[in-house]
């Protein structure tokens, strides 16, 4: 769009959503930017289906991958840059009109600093809305109903169904190998770290798994990829209509970044 194009859509156009990815290795079958191509390719979906309500912000095409440091081609930025960045462009948003914005998040390894982005961003700008979420988040209820693998999260049979659905070319069929699906097969402090689901022990991809997956990704399938992105899609949009419905916060004359 040209500036004069995004001053016409800024009347109609209440919502902004913002896509934030990653490059990093999604195992032998994937390419680097499955996560940022999915959050595009699915605020795409969300942008067309609440026409002329929302647009869409460029997209954030790297994010925190520390914990895929271990295969080439993986590129990160520190919590603090990708905080920043996050930051700064809701700010230019704000600076634009806008008050309210959605993060769409492609990657889970963002999800702490979206979370303290956007804190910073609720008390600088207390006069807006700001919400986030990811894909696979919404339909966890869809997932269990047919994910295969006791133990999966990453170029899994999930998220490579979405990524057939989403974006097929991102996928190298011949190239999909079984990751490591089972808790058994980890290493003592793989194991450790996935025994309570509230207690948090990251560990970097390379020692959970030598392919860089964890799940069965030739289990995958375009149609369970639609299945999910239809249902997240049909909740997305049913927040995002309410979102844009709310009041604005009323938070006297804030104009900016306040401090004491």
């Amino acid at each position: 769009m040209t500036w004069p194009e995004v001053e016409a859509a800024r009347e109609a156009a209440p919502l902004v959503i913002v896509p934030l990815g990653s490059c990093e290795q999604h195992g032998r079958g994937m390419a680097l930017q499955t996560d940022t191509v999915r959050a595009v390719e699915m605020a795409k979906l969300v942008a067309e289906r609440m026409a002329p309500q929302a647009v869409i912000a460029p997209e954030t095409t790297v994010g925190l991958s520390e914990h895929h440091m271990g295969f080439p081609g993986t590129i990160t930025l520190t919590p603090q840059t990708l905080q920043q960045v996050i930051y700064e462009i809701v700010h230019s948003l704000y600076r634009h009109g806008w008050r309210k914005v959605f993060l769409l998040n492609g990657h889970g390894g963002n999800n702490a600093v979206v979370d303290i982005a956007s804190i910073r961003i609720r008390t600088d700008f207390p006069d807006m809305h700001l919400a986030s979420s990811g894909i696979s988040a919404l339909v966890p209820d869809v997932i269990s109903q047919e994910g295969v693998s006791e133990l999966r999260g990453h170029s899994c049979e999930v998220e490579t169904s979405q990524a057939l659905y989403l974006a097929p070319e991102l996928v190298r069929k011949e190239s999909l190998v079984r990751g490591t699906d089972r808790r058994a097969d980890l290493d003592a402090a793989g194991r450790l770290s996935r025994m309570h689901s509230a207690i948090h022990f990251p560990q970097p991809y390379h020692r959970l798994d030598p392919n860089g997956a964890l799940g069965d990704a030739t289990a995958a399938s375009a149609d369970f990829g639609e299945r999910q992105v239809s249902a997240a899609l049909d909740r997305l949009t049913s927040f995002l209509e309410q979102f844009i419905a709310l009041p604005l916060p009323d938070s006297g004359s804030a104009s900016g970044p306040r401090s004491l």
